[in-house]
């Protein structure tokens, strides 16, 4: 839930694209035009990102120190900001703002990260006598304001917009692996630690909080609230607002949910009101049944508390997700028939509660599948009222999941709530079929594509989307009710069927042209800081990288044999030139830029970059393919190849060698650990790292590397589970109770693998392994079309297989077109071109990990042959198997 509420930072400025939030144009009047006035004429003031940053003349800030963040209410903000500003221009003191209303409310928002909540200015004293001396003044001159408690902080004795944390300042930071600053602090004896930016008050060791009488008032979480009635057990899910927590009722002996909200957060009061407005709404729907019972509210310290009913149950996105008959590769019309009859069941009583909601008086507003419990018995309860509104009392709330709200609701009629409930009941309907909401937004169409595509492949009643589209319709006045729309599905439900799967073994048509199209659109109007639209990833590190930058890009092109955009080389190399660090690993940093820049051409300069001998420290931590010391290694061996320096092959092997020093052992297996998570398969997994070591083998000779690289190997396929069918899939980690079908994470990038240590060997374990688990590759449908994470990913493990069993060549080929076809409904129609929606389907990218760029290549892949990205193939050709160049379909 944090991942996603982060990735929804980057949808709030543009519609189309992932932008960050310090890219929005801002209103100077608001904030700084203020500031200016109170400021002396020598101070500079400037902008970076979501902060204006004013500093006076001559003062050099600190590394590190005593920072205070002053938080706000919007009513106030500008007298706070006013009040402050004049008080540190005295003091000749630097500080940052938020740069306008419209950032401070998004920083006081719900959804922003909780990190950052609340933190409105920012002070930076130069010392701790410094620190005392203007946070007292501070104190004095913003004496009776009030604001978000800062998550992060301490607060200073009775202030409630005055907080501090000890952090870095000007520096130091380090860069990871994968191009991300990550800020340190040194110790006294010199040494760095992590500056912890966590929701919660961290000092180092070697410090004292300088008021420690002041810091024993405030926010510790006890294990009881309410009295002592109830006991928080663990939490749920946190945001900016509050946590929502599983808890014990002591007075009743019994389970139940406890919400929190915290004040001012979401505008002024906003957390707390809508929380006791769903209290009330809970006690007016009690008599219905379509709700948890509320049982108590009451505040606690300074938060407010909402106390209901514990509904037994999953969400009925996770109950969909335990169903969905396309997840299976081997559904029969049995399993459809049990679903669509599940389905129904479950959504009729959805309409029955809606129906009792609305006769009640009582609108959803935020109605998505996150906020439906089903129960055992198969009946519904709605949770999470924060947004439901009381006709008559309550005006609606402007909150809405992707995908799950119409684009125009009707905010003035007097049906308009419930029209807009009927949408969204609708929108969950669509979601039954494929969870593909969040792209709505994007392309309206592709509600009709993904209905008439799983219809066709698994024989639901054409009637199905004539039903999802009355609801959906974007005249909310033709909308039809969701009791209609249940009873016309039950009726076609029951009429005899003449509805049969349709699947197409027919070529699918060449998409990329089309991919490639759009792509070269998106490079005219290429930026400094994302050369394309991409991943939000690429915000976070640079534009340079192989899994959301221009590399992956330029690599896309080359590998297709495509003429590449204009510009396009020259921005990977001038990036790479540029005396920056972008960090070291293969699908973010040097080593695959390097790598791309061989395959360009560039030999000179990729070798350049990567003559350091030895990986750094952070890069170490890591052992895997995408991010680690693996991916590293083989960026050595490729260098190796292209230029037969032994400078970089001897490279490779120290890296093989800190390996073999730093795996864990146990029962003729290898793993790298990372923390206290052991990551599994190809990107993150010890399957990666037994593909370096295999090549690493092959390059040198040294059987320690092959028995390494087996034994890695060897661990992953242990962690198998098994997917609906009943066949091996693998999770992300081990112990992990979700499996993934995927390239990065899951079934594809083991068996990618897998093959290759056939195809070196001739061992027939290896050759059990794929055919063992080949089975959770042959699927039509998953819920994202990208390489790393989605169909494009499976679809390449399918042609690799295809060029190294020839002897079933034809199965794999035709599963890669079942792939292609999959991906199909997920391509959005631009003038330009195709698009791909990127991560969580939010915005379009053309990024090669999620975007345009890799599902491309794959279909360059299926229609024209040519070979596996980053694998190295053409190295392993050294040892008994040469494998094919690529398949290409006849169309």
């Amino acid at each position: 839930m944090e991942r996603y509420t982060e990735l929804l930072q980057y949808t709030a400025v543009d519609r189309e694209f992932f932008e960050p939030y310090g890219n929005r144009e801002i209103d100077l009047a608001d904030f700084a035009e203020p500031v200016q006035r109170i400021l002396p004429a020598t101070w500079t003031m400037q902008r970076a990102g979501i902060w204006m940053h004013c500093q006076p003349p001559g003062v050099d800030l600190p590394d590190q120190g005593w920072k205070i963040h002053v938080s706000s209410v919007a009513s106030t903000a500008r007298i706070v900001l006013s009040i402050a500003a004049a008080t540190l221009a005295v003091s000749q003191t630097a500080f940052k703002f938020a740069a306008d209303a419209r950032m401070l409310a998004a920083i006081n928002g719900k959804r922003w990260p909780r990190g950052g909540s609340g933190k409105f200015i920012t002070v930076y004293p130069v010392n701790v006598d410094d620190f005392r001396r203007i946070i007292d003044d501070l104190h004095v001159a913003l004496s009776g304001y009030v604001g978000p408690y800062v998550l992060t902080d301490r607060r200073y004795r009775d202030s409630r917009v005055l907080h501090y944390r000890y952090g870095g300042i000007a520096g130091p930071y380090r860069t990871t692996a994968d191009g991300r600053r990550e800020y340190v602090l040194r110790s006294p004896d010199g040494g760095l630690e992590p500056d912890e930016r966590k929701p919660h008050f961290h000092l180092p060791t070697w410090l004292r909080d300088p008021f420690p009488e002041e810091g024993t008032d405030t926010r510790e979480r006890h294990a009881h609230l309410g009295g002592g009635r109830f006991r928080v057990r663990h939490a749920i899910s946190f945001s900016s607002a509050g946590g929502i927590y599983l808890g014990d009722d002591l007075d009743a002996g019994r389970r139940v949910i406890i919400k929190e909200a915290r004040p001012y957060i979401g505008g002024g009061d906003t957390a707390v009101a809508m929380l006791r407005k769903e209290f009330r709404l809970l006690r007016h729907l009690a008599p219905h049944g379509v709700a948890p019972l509320p049982v108590a509210h009451f505040r606690d310290w300074e938060h407010s508390y909402l106390v209901e009913e514990y509904i037994e149950g999953d969400t009925l996105r996770h109950w969909l997700a335990r169903r969905y008959p396309w997840l299976k590769t081997r559904t029969t019309r049995d399993d459809v028939r049990r679903y669509l009859g599940e389905f129904a069941a479950v959504f009729t009583r959805f309409a029955e509660a809606l129906q009792l909601a609305h006769g009640a008086g009582v609108s959803l507003g935020d109605l998505s599948f996150h906020n439906c419990i089903v129960t055992p018995q198969g009946d519904i309860r709605l949770i999470d009222l924060e947004t439901a509104v009381e006709e008559g009392l309550d005006l609606p709330a402007d909150v809405r999941t992707p995908g799950f709200a119409s684009p125009r609701p009707l905010r003035d009629h007097p049906d308009g709530a419930r029209a807009e409930d009927a949408y969204a009941f609708g929108a969950n309907l669509l979601a039954a079929i494929m969870p593909m909401n969040a792209m709505l937004p994007l392309d309206r169409q592709a509600a009709a594509r993904f209905v008439r595509r799983l219809s066709e492949d698994l024989g639901y009643p054409h009637e199905l989307g004539a039903i999802i589209a009355s609801l959906l319709d974007t005249e909310a006045t033709r909308r039809t009710s969701p009791i209609v729309a249940m009873e016309r599905l039950r009726a076609a439900l029951d009429a005899p069927s003449t509805a049969r799967p349709t699947v197409s073994h027919a070529p699918p048509p060449d998409h990329a042209d089309a991919l490639f199209a759009y792509v070269d659109a998106m490079a005219r109007r290429a930026r400094p800081d994302r050369y394309v639209p991409a991943g939000p990833e690429v915000f976070q590190t640079h534009p340079w990288g192989v899994a959301h930058g221009a590399a992956g890009v330029l690599h896309a092109y080359l590998r297709g044999g495509r003429k590449a955009p204009e510009g396009l080389l020259s921005f990977v190399a001038d990036g790479a030139r540029r005396r920056r660090d972008r960090g070291t690993n293969l699908m973010h940093g040097d080593a695959g830029i390097a790598w791309v820049l061989f395959e360009a051409g560039e030999g000179e300069l990729a070798a350049d970059m990567l003559r350091d001998r030895m990986p750094d420290t952070g890069l170490c931590e890591r052992a895997g393919w995408h991010d680690g010391l693996a991916g590293w290694g083989l960026s050595r061996i490729k260098a190796w190849r292209e230029t037969a320096e032994e400078g970089f092959l001897a490279a490779a092997a120290e890296a093989g060698e800190v390996l073999l020093r730093t795996a864990v052992s146990g029962d003729g297996t290898l793993c790298w650990p990372v923390g206290d998570v052991q990551p599994v398969g190809l990107g993150h997994g010890a399957t990666g790292v037994a593909l370096f070591l295999l090549h690493l083998h092959v390059a040198t000779g040294d059987e320690r590397f092959m028995r390494a690289a087996d034994a890695a190997l060897s661990f992953d396929l242990a962690q198998r589970g098994s997917n609906p069918d009943g066949d091996p899939t693998w999770p992300k980690q081990v112990g992990g109770a979700t499996t993934f079908p995927y390239l990065r994470h899951g079934t594809a990038g083991i068996v990618a693998v897998a093959a290759r240590f056939h195809a070196c060997t001739g061992d027939a374990r290896y050759r059990h392994a794929v055919r063992g688990a080949e089975a959770d590759l042959m699927r039509r449908h998953a819920m994202s079309p990208g390489l790393f994470e989605g169909l494009a990913g499976i679809g390449e493990t399918l042609l690799d297989l295809a060029g190294m069993f020839p002897d079933s060549a034809a199965g794999y080929l035709a599963a890669a077109c079942h792939i292609a076809r999959g991906i199909e409904p997920f391509l959005v129609p631009r003038h330009e071109g195709l698009a791909v929606p990127g991560v969580e389907l939010l915005r379009l990218s053309c990024d090669f990990a999620t975007g345009n760029a890799g599902v491309g290549a794959f279909f360059d892949r299926l229609h024209r042959g040519g070979p596996a990205s980053f694998m190295l193939d053409e190295h392993l050709s050294l040892a008994a198997w040469r494998p094919a160049a690529g398949v290409v379909l006849n169309s």
